[in-house]
């Protein structure tokens, strides 16, 4: 397994670097409000939600409203601005504005001057940090908090700074307009178009990688990473395609509540993948274990293998899914909690599939039986086909297929026919009444000397007696072990034995008696007349 660690370093890097590419700063924690928060109209609060409603519905002249700007700026260098601002704002800053403050007079705990509100801040096109604050300003529609002129005369540098400023600027303005979930138009075209696109990179990228991957693992002695290669295209397209569309992505100034979403949800299928790969992982393993030097010096845990295979893989995907959950930020100790509080009501309702579970476990470990052993139980015979978590099928000799549930079978007697070393013979000849005591006794030599003859009769035991003196005959018994465990090569050796006590009881020149039955009638005798 050692020599598996270039795909497995694939396996373990790929979730570092799907959130390295998916990495986001993280919201500032929120802090604890009143129940009750009266939102002042005049508060900087308002102002956001007046401006950010403005540019959700597409109405930029409304916008320009919440600008510090001077009187000599046209209205569409007004609305063009505020169209700007918005767009950073949306895709730039990490805003809560149920934490802007809700009184008309702000913060006055910030450390900034009474008029002033700080939002927080955005990158700049050289890298530095561009603040956006809010300034409370008098004008014609009475006091209130609008975009400070120092943010609004950045507005331009930090909106040119964005990934997809240019396509902004030259789409028409219908494409620019706002859709579900605040993207706009064009943007959701590219999402639609940006799947289908990492779909065949991740395609056409795949063989390349795993012809890289191949070249690595052909340095090592073992062939299961080979193999593992080779079941791992599936994944590894998912991977690239993964990676692909987060760095497509980076051209897409999102909302930053939508981007989160996609993000996360990269980052999702980059845990599946990588899950993918560990499930493939134990398919290799469980295929090629029974192959091993360890599988064939180990024939008794051979049975285990696809049953730890099923409990290796529920494993995988259980976990698999709890990390799935995580990246989306859902807290998995609840969950988990959560679990077990509720896997008490589980187990209540599912009390016999627990008991199948379990029987299985106890069967793999305890192995009254393995797969392919010829065994009788409950009055069925047949061979053992399969042993699943739930029930364990039997082939009989009609072809026919019986399930038994576990739980049961757990608790049932088997009769086992796989671990015999050998086979016994027994059986009873019959030679007629009036043979000669010393003819009998020359059978009787001549049998057991023939059996032991034999190459395949076990030697240790071998019985051949004058037993009883039957209804119509005198019953020699016949017993002794088949050195095999192939039921048909017993049938053999079996007719070879039949043959030579024929043989023997001829040579003596004694006759194998049949079943005869005297009857004897007894009447008065008729009187003379």
């Amino acid at each position: 397994m050692l020599r598996t660690i270039p795909l497995l370093a694939v396996v373990v890097t790929a979730p570092a670097l799907a959130q390295g590419f998916g990495a986001r700063p993280a919201a500032p924690a929120p802090e604890p409000t009143a129940v009750t928060v009266v939102v002042d109209s005049a508060s900087p609060r308002a102002a956001m939600r007046a401006f950010l409603r403005a540019i959700d519905a597409n109405d930029d002249s409304t916008a320009a409203g919440w600008l510090d700007l001077p009187d000599g700026v046209s209205a569409d260098r007004r609305a063009e601005l505020a169209r700007r601002l918005g767009v950073v704002v949306e895709s730039r800053m990490h805003l809560d504005v149920e934490q802007v403050s809700p009184a008309a007079v702000g913060d006055l705990e910030d450390g900034l001057a009474p008029d002033r509100e700080l939002l927080g801040e955005v990158p700049g096109p050289d890298g530095r940090a561009v603040r956006i604050a809010l300034v409370r300003r008098a004008g014609e529609a009475g006091t209130r908090w609008r975009f400070s002129a120092s943010t609004v005369e950045q507005a331009d540098e930090v909106f040119l700074a964005l990934p997809d400023a240019w396509v902004r600027e030259h789409l028409p303005a219908a494409l620019r307009r706002s859709g579900p979930f605040g993207i706009q138009w064009w943007q959701w075209l590219a999402l639609l178009t940006l799947i289908p696109l990492a779909a065949v990179v991740g395609l056409l990228l795949a063989g390349p990688t795993q012809s890289l991957l191949k070249r690595l693992v052909a340095k090592t002695e073992t062939d299961l990473d080979d193999q593992l290669v080779d079941s791992a295209r599936g994944p590894i397209v998912l991977l690239i395609g993964v990676l692909t569309s987060r760095l497509l992505l980076r051209w897409l100034a999102l909302p930053v509540s939508a981007e989160g979403f996609v993000v996360d949800l990269q980052r999702a299928f980059a845990v599946i993948a990588c899950f993918w790969i560990l499930h493939r992982v134990i398919g290799v393993l469980q295929g090629a274990l029974p192959a091993t030097e360890w599988g064939a010096s180990h024939p008794a845990l051979r049975s285990l293998i696809p049953l730890g295979g099923r409990i290796a893989r529920i494993v995988v995907i259980i976990t698999g899914l709890l990390t799935v959950i995580a990246s989306f930020g859902y807290p998995i100790a609840t969950i988990l909690a959560g679990l077990g509080i509720g896997g008490i009501a589980v187990a209540l309702g599912a009390q016999k599939t627990l008991e199948h579970f379990f029987g299985s476990v106890s069967i793999g470990v305890d192995q009254p039986f393995r797969v392919g052993d010829w065994v009788i139980i409950d009055g069925v015979e047949g061979e053992i086909e399969a042993i699943g978590l739930r029930s364990t099928r039997i082939r009989t000799l009609e072809r026919t297929v019986v399930s038994i549930p576990n739980g049961r079978l757990a608790d049932m007697r088997a009769e086992n026919f796989g671990p015999r070393d050998r086979i016994r013979m027994r059986t009873e000849i019959g030679l007629e009444y009036g043979t000669p005591a010393a003819q009998v006794a020359q059978v009787r030599d001549g049998i057991e000397a023939m059996l032991r003859a034999h190459p395949r009769t076990w030697p240790g035991r071998v019985i051949v007696r004058f037993f009883r003196f039957g209804p119509s005959s005198l019953d020699l018994e016949v017993f002794c072990w088949i050195q095999t465990t192939d039921a048909d090569e017993f049938r053999a050796i079996r007719e070879q034995h039949y043959l030579g006590i024929m043989r023997v009881v001829e040579g003596a020149g004694a006759r194998f008696a049949f079943p005869t039955q005297t009857v004897r009638i007894e009447g008065r005798a008729a009187q003379p007349s």
